[in-house]
């Protein structure tokens, strides 16, 4: 699991230091630019979780049931209330990928598959 070091930065550097994170996603200009900045900062594991956070908003955009999400993707009732929760309370973030991923759906059907990180790790090491 994911954690935070025990010693505590003062507010104001964690603050910058979030700023220039926001900074640098907003830099990346295609999906290739995305996929290795991610595979860079973020663990195999916490890859997986996002893409499942992001995936049970979108069933349940879908209309899906709780059990039916819960079937899909293997996880807790409860964890998909928690997730439903945080869409509900702050989702603005949620909304806008969701609506645009649905958009390009409809204009696209074929999706280009990414690597996982694994298999860009090997790939990139043969």
């Amino acid at each position: 699991m994911t954690k935070l070091s025990r010693k505590k930065l003062a507010g104001d550097k964690m603050g910058l230091m979030i700023e220039q994170l926001w900074r640098a996603f907003a830099t990346l200009k295609n999906k290739e630019e995305v996929h290795a900045f991610l595979h860079d900062i973020l663990t195999h594991t916490e890859i997986q979780m996002l893409a499942k956070r992001l995936q049970v908003v979108t069933m349940l955009e879908q209309g899906l049931t709780y059990e039916q999400i819960r079937n899909a993707l293997n996880i807790s009732d409860t964890t998909i209330a928690k997730i439903q929760n945080w869409k509900e309370t702050f989702g603005q973030g949620y909304k806008i990928v969701v609506e645009r991923l649905s958009d390009q759906k409809k204009k696209s059907k074929t999706v280009k598959r990414v690597l996982s990180s694994r298999v860009a790790a090997l790939k990139a090491w043969n």
